[in-house]
């Protein structure tokens, strides 16, 4: 039976503006048996199933309202003969984020047994707005994430209004990748206590960042759970009581308390990734890694289930005089897998990244490819092209990757580009990105095997390629950098390489970026090879591969450095900037051959030019091991110096950057799935080379 024969879109009225919750309730009799019984459902943003007071479900798929997906919920297991209490409790962002589009408000579900339909959305179906959510703006936890959440434990609703229809296209197409598996309340320390005073701060992160924090001796570690609970208590010139968590491991999950209180009383919740300011980091440059519970006297049990936290520790600070805490973390949210592959090292050092490499790309894999689990969790190009080269590897997956290529297909542009950030709607987009989706789509094709989707993609993969050919100058067959102010001319987080965002390019500062060049032309030879793979003529695409690179040669060599120089200005020829990304994506591109290769190989070797990020080291390793013999020792030994620092730096998830922490004005963060880079290199030239010539002896994966 086709879903959603019956049921309607539906929210409450007056109540679909930014950041509402809303309640709705159905009562299902059911008569026979629950086999067979399935929930479809679709829902902007969020949602949290729960039948006869037991969670079902949660997490809507991130989506795009022109291709709304719903779930298929089997309720075989939660529905009982007789009368069924169904709630769904439903968050709607309304705003535009890096994770979301800002859209209208709506729900619709349909319960179905064969070609029975038991109930469905309606505007007789009864709602309520969840009183307990402060609604509309409250703080943000980022500009990318969108907001934060304040609860007040027992709050009730002044009004009910009623359920109206809501106008939004229906849903078409079903999940296409797993749910994730919510966990039970992760074990962790209770590692720090004391108490605290308020000293400033205007928003909730801004009041734990500077609170004055007084350090209780407390004995050893404690672990939580705790069915007996752990008292805190302060004295009376105190503001109340805090407690730092560790969860002993970069996690990401849902928020989960149990903390019994002698009073009602407010309870913040800060969340990051380390303890570096002897405190979670709860403010940073305008974000709030805080949220707020407004706890009613005695025990609060609590699970908010509409938005991911990614952290390490977790701090409360509890404005109470006593409290005792039973729990607080979260319930993790791991995407399931079938396979993970086990790699060995002679060095241990070696097999400790991978595994620390792999746990990081778990971290970064939700409803679809995060860059970072605590700061955006945002689907850029970029950054998943990492993840899935690794996770081909790693993890054999190809349902999650292909998701996300549709995800970022779907966000072409007028201009022919795509979306910063996918299923997002953000006012800027950089052009290098877009590129490199031409190589994603052909490695998915090449790892996956399944040419039908990359068919499928080709239109898009088209419509960007010839946009970067149609802006080539006539004049020396380069591509200008994108100077309206809608563009982000960014290659990598180092001097020189990332861009601005702010205004348009002047007309005498416009540049020929030689990264920019280097990026299409490797997309475009990657598009001829899709084509050539699929039995379609992918000439024309290889021809302008072919030019540009020779054009790329041509103009960007320097005679005198024996490299690869960056810019080119339009107006006055002037050439400057070197760096190894530069060099290393122009030999990624194949434009560099015979001596002018073995002369970027060696500068490239001999760390002399600025040097290249975690993210982007892929094409430098890669341009290295075009000559092994000579240079995989390199490779891997800069594996070890890099990746090795961040482990004797306690990480256990790899870093956006080598900085960690301190980057990015103090808002670095601590895991990235675009880090996960040694994983392809182990795979693809440890265990092919052999030790002879990496230097990695006994080699094994499983």
């Amino acid at each position: 039976m086709k879903p959603f024969e019956k049921a309607k879109w539906i929210w409450e009225e007056g109540f679909d503006g930014v950041n509402t919750y809303v309640t709705f309730y159905d009562l299902l009799e059911l008569n026979g048996s629950a086999d067979g019984c399935v929930m479809n459902l679709s829902v902007d943003t969020n949602y949290c199933l729960e039948i006869n007071g037991d969670t079902a479900a949660m997490g809507q798929y991130a989506d795009y309202p022109f291709d709304k997906v719903y779930d298929a919920i089997d309720l075989s297991a939660h529905l009982i003969p007789g009368e069924n209490r169904i709630v769904i409790r439903c968050w709607h962002q309304g705003n535009d984020s890096s994770t979301v589009r800002g859209e209208t408000a709506g729900l619709i579900y349909e319960i179905q047994r064969g070609e029975e339909v038991l109930a469905f959305s309606s505007t007789e179906t009864f709602s309520a707005p969840e009183a307990e959510y402060d609604m509309g703006p409250v703080e943000y936890v980022s500009g990318q994430l969108g907001f934060s959440f304040r609860y007040h434990s027992g709050r009730v609703a002044k009004e009910e209004p009623p359920t109206v229809e809501a106008d939004k296209p229906m849903p078409t197409r079903l999940r296409p990748i797993r749910k994730l598996t919510v966990g039970d309340d992760e074990p962790a320390l209770l590692t720090v206590r004391g108490t605290f005073r308020d000293k400033s701060g205007d928003t909730i992160g801004q009041k734990m960042q500077y609170a004055a924090l007084a350090f209780r001796e407390s004995g050893s570690d404690r672990p939580l759970p705790d069915e007996n609970g752990i008292r805190l208590t302060c004295d009376d010139d105190d503001d109340g009581v805090f407690a730092i968590i560790d969860t002993g491991r970069e996690n990401a999950g849902i928020l989960s308390l149990d903390i019994e209180t002698e009073e009602e009383c407010d309870i913040l919740i800060g969340w990051g990734e380390h303890l570096d300011d002897c405190r979670v980091r709860a403010w940073v440059g305008g974000r709030n890694f805080c949220a707020l519970y407004h706890a009613h006297k005695g025990r609060n049990s609590w699970v908010n289930p509409f938005r991911r936290l990614g952290l390490r520790y977790m701090q409360l600070h509890i404005y109470s005089k006593s409290a005792k805490i039973f729990y607080a973390g979260i319930r993790t949210t791991d995407y399931p897998l079938d396979y993970e592959a086990e790699f060995t090292c002679a060095d241990s050092l070696h097999t400790k990244i991978y595994e620390v490499a792999k746990r990081t790309l778990l971290m970064c894999m939700h409803e679809h490819y995060e860059d970072c689990p605590w700061r955006e969790q945002a689907l850029y190009t970029m950054d998943s092209r990492n993840q899935m080269l690794c996770g081909y590897y790693a993890f054999r997956e190809f349902d999650f990757p292909k998701a996300s290529i549709r995800l970022m297909a779907q966000s072409i542009r007028e201009d022919n580009l795509l979306e910063l950030c996918s299923p997002a709607r953000v006012s800027i987009t950089i052009p290098s990105f877009s590129a490199i989706f031409l190589t994603q789509v052909y490695e998915y094709a090449v790892h996956s095997g399944d040419k039908e989707f990359a068919r499928e993609m080709l239109p898009v993969m088209r419509r960007i390629a010839d946009e970067f050919i149609g802006r080539m100058d006539p004049k020396n067959g380069l591509i200008p950098c994108f100077k309206e102010q809608r563009y982000w001319n960014f290659y990598e987080w180092r001097d020189g390489l990332d861009g601005s965002i702010s205004g348009s390019v002047a007309e005498d500062d416009v540049t020929y970026d030689a990264p920019l060049c280097a990026f299409v032309s490797f997309g475009l030879r990657s598009l001829a090879d899709l084509m050539d793979l699929l039995g379609e003529d992918g000439s024309f695409y290889r021809g302008a591969h072919l030019k540009l690179n020779g054009d790329i040669d041509r103009e960007f060599w320097d005679d005198d450095r024996g490299c690869y120089n960056t810019y080119i200005k339009r107006s006055t020829g002037e050439r400057f900037h070197f760096c190894e990304l530069t060099n290393s994506l122009i030999v990624y591109a194949g434009a560099a051959e015979g001596k002018r290769l073995d002369a970027v190989l060696g500068r490239l070797a001999s760390g002399e030019l600025l040097y290249v990020s975690l993210s982007h080291s892929f094409f430098k390793y890669e341009a290295l091991i075009r000559r092994p013999e000579k240079y995989a020792r390199t490779v891997f030994g800069d594996i070890a110096r890099q990746w090795g620092h961040m482990l004797y730096n306690n990480a256990t998830t790899f870093w956006e950057t080598i900085l960690g922490e301190a980057d990015f004005g103090r808002a670095g963060s601590l895991c990235h799935g675009w880090s996960a880079v040694p994983i392809y290199f182990y795979h693809k030239y440890a265990l092919e080379l052999g030790g002879s010539v990496t230097g990695l002896y006994e080699c094994a994966v499983e």
